[in-house]
This record gives structure tokens, sequence and C-alpha cells, in this order.
């Protein structure tokens, strides 16, 4: 399906796909949707140099902070804590990012037929609306959480700096020591910090937000689905066709409809070939923070304000997740739905030899549209409602067995 992108009539999708577009590429995710940014060229040339060294400077920070197993050895328990949860989440998650890169291609292609080439027949303008307001939604909750979670490292460190004359240690990268009071040593920390804020969790941040993105297209687009075979009913109401044009039209729109189906079963083949490898990523990450967090709690006192940051920790690990498994869920759901909307089509207002088709073309349509679409991580697991409460209560019982 891989052609050349014709001109294509804009809806409210590719519209607010424009701006994302725009905002992926300030953070380096360049090239995910069809349509230009609206920089001069020569901004977008210069930019993209920037985008390099932000690339490197990403890579650079990973390698110093795995760097700091090797220098940093007198470390306290909640530096040591922190420094094994960002050796965990940073290096996982900036894979997602480098993954969505190089399959930009593919990613753009999944975006223009989703909300191209299927819309063009039917598109269900209420369903859009409301497609886009839950990514705004869950794009929003996701950033807050992580910004809360940020900003919260940064005043716990500057705490205390101002109450207990320490240094400023939240990320522990391979220099400066931890112990160092030198003003080069606070300056590397204070820089560490913000290459922390930016470049690192705004690319994933982002990369988190074009995920949700492409799940719940591809979600909605089995709702559109289904406005399209309910609209197919309204062909028998109108009074300016004759019966015999009435089931001419709609054995023709039916057929349209079959397309369209196959087409999204594609789009949802090619989507979990993309993302294959993130959602594997994300349940380790998943486990591998959980597990870390419960046997910190589990390895000594705490205080509150420690507390109330494992907390976030722990609840922002779940909704990242849980993001995955939901929207995977809703897809399941409504993509078995389809058979449903295919039945009550209209099928049964056809006459003689066109109902003779109708039906047989009716029942291969419906026993399609029955087979399960199921979203599956290493290969096991399925994303789904039930599994994600299945999977949020592993970790505590392996915990539970282990202590």
């Amino acid at each position: 399906m891989n052609r050349p992108i014709p001109p294509f009539k804009e809806n409210a999708m590719t519209k607010f796909l424009d701006e994302l577009n725009t905002i992926f590429f300030l953070v380096g995710l360049t090239d995910l949707w069809i349509s230009e940014v609206k920089f001069s060229k020569r901004f977008i040339k210069i930019y993209k140099k920037i985008n390099y060294f932000m690339d490197f400077l990403c890579l650079f920070f990973v390698v110093f902070l795995i760097g700091s197993y090797f220098t940093q050895k007198d470390l306290t328990e909640k530096l040591a804590n922190d420094r094994l949860m960002f050796s965990i989440i940073l290096p996982g998650n900036l894979v997602f990012y480098y993954i969505c890169i190089y399959y930009k291609e593919e990613i753009r292609n999944l975006l223009y037929h989703l909300t191209v080439v299927l819309k063009e027949q039917h598109n269900d303008t209420r369903l859009e609306r409301e497609m886009i307001r839950k990514i705004r939604v869950f794009s929003i909750t996701l950033n807050s959480i992580a910004f809360v979670v940020d900003t919260s490292y940064g005043f716990g460190a500057l705490y205390e700096v101002v109450t207990k004359g320490e240094n400023f240690n939240t990320i522990v990268p391979a220099w400066p020591d931890v112990h160092d009071n030198s003003s080069l040593a606070g300056a590397m920390r204070v820089f560490f910090y913000f290459c922390w804020l930016n470049p690192i969790a705004t690319r994933v941040l982002t990369t988190f937000s074009l995920l949700l993105t492409e799940m719940v297209a591809v979600c909605y687009q089995f709702r559109n689905l289904q406005s399209y075979f309910y609209s197919l009913d309204d062909i028998f109401s109108d009074d300016t066709l004759s019966q015999k044009e009435k089931e001419i039209k709609y054995e023709d729109r039916f057929k349209i409809g079959i397309r369209m189906h196959i087409m999204t079963l594609w789009c949802k083949k090619l989507h979990q070939h993309v993302n294959k490898e993130i959602l594997a990523i994300e349940m380790v990450l998943f486990f591998a923070m959980l597990m870390s967090e419960l046997t910190t709690l589990l390895g000594g006192e705490r205080n509150a304000s420690q507390l109330c940051m494992m907390f976030l920790i722990s609840v922002s690990t779940c909704i990242s997740l849980g993001f995955f498994m939901w929207n995977g869920g809703d897809i399941t759901i409504e993509a078995s739905k389809i058979s449903e909307a295919m039945y009550s089509s209209g099928w049964q207002n056809c006459r003689g030899n066109s109902s003779v088709r109708m039906r047989k073309l009716v029942t291969f349509a419906i026993k399609q549209a029955q087979d399960p679409v199921v979203y599956k991580t290493v290969g096991v697991v399925d994303l789904s409602h039930t599994s994600y409460v299945t999977l949020v209560k592993m970790p505590y019982s392996a915990v539970s067995v282990l202590y």
C-alpha cells in the first residue's frame, strides 16, 4: 500500500495531526505525517542539525548514567535507588523514540490510511471529535503526571540544598562525584537535571503521545466502520429511488464497507508490526519498575516525601502501561461489534435475486468480522482490560513470595 500520496480532503483529524506534526518535529520526530511543517526551509535545515545534537546529548546522558555504576560508589540509599530506577526507565523509554524514527515511513503510511483513505467514504464527525478529545486527554494526563514527577525531583533536591546544605543531586551521572562541592560540579548537576527534562523527557513524552494517537485512531476507525454499516439502512428510506436502485446502491455500498474493513484490519496489523518491540519493552519496563519500587519500599524506613515520590512513580508506571492495555482492549471490543453492525445494515430489505446475493455476502462478511482482533505482546500476553489487572497484580505477588 505504499504509493504516492495524492491531494486529500482535510478533516478535523488531519488538521489535528498537522498540529501534532509540528510538535513532533520540534522534538526530533520528523517526517511522521504527510504534510510539511509550516516553517521556512532554512529553519527546518538548521533545526534538524540541532535535533541531531540533541539525539547525541540523549545518548551521552544515558552513557553517563550507566557509567555511574563504575564511578559512584559512596551513595546514599535514596540516590542508589533513584539511580537504579532511572537506569531502567530512561534508556528503555528512549528506545521507543528511536524505534519510531526507524519506522517513520510505516507510521506515516498508517496515519494516512487511518485519517484520509478510510475517511473518504464515511467519516462520522461526532466520533472524530470524540477521538481527538480522547487523544488530548490521554496525552495531557500522561504529560502532567510525568511533569509532576520530574519537577518533584528538582524541588526535592533544591529543598535539600536550602535546608541541609547538601549538593543538588537528582540524576547520578558518572561525573561529578555526588560529594564534590565545587562550582563546576554544581553546574554539571544542574546541566544533567535540565538535560533530563529536555531533550530526554520531552522526547519520551512526545513519543508516548504519538503511540497513543496511533492506538486511539485504530480503535475509532473500527467505531467509524460500525457507523458506516449502520448508516446503510438509511438507503431504503430514500423515497427518490426505486426498489431496484436501492438494492444496487446498497450492494455497492456494502462491498465498499467490506473493503474498508479489510483495510482497517491491515492498518491494525501494520500498527502491531510497528509497535511490537515497543509493547514488549513497555511490559519489561513495567515489571522492572514496579519490582524495583516494591523491593525498595520493603528494604527500610521511608519518610513522607520519599513515599509520595514512590507513589507517583508507581502510578505513572501503571498508567503508562494502562494506556496501551486499555486501548488495546478497546480495539478488541470495537472490532467485535462490526459483525453486529453488518447484520443491522438493512440487508433484509432486499428482494428476489438481490436478497439471495446479499445474504451470501453478508454471511461471508460477518464470518470474517467475527475473527477476534487481538493485540499480543511477547507472543502470549493479550492487550486487554483483564490482562492489565492481572499484570498489575503479578509484581505484588512476586514480591510477596520473595519477601
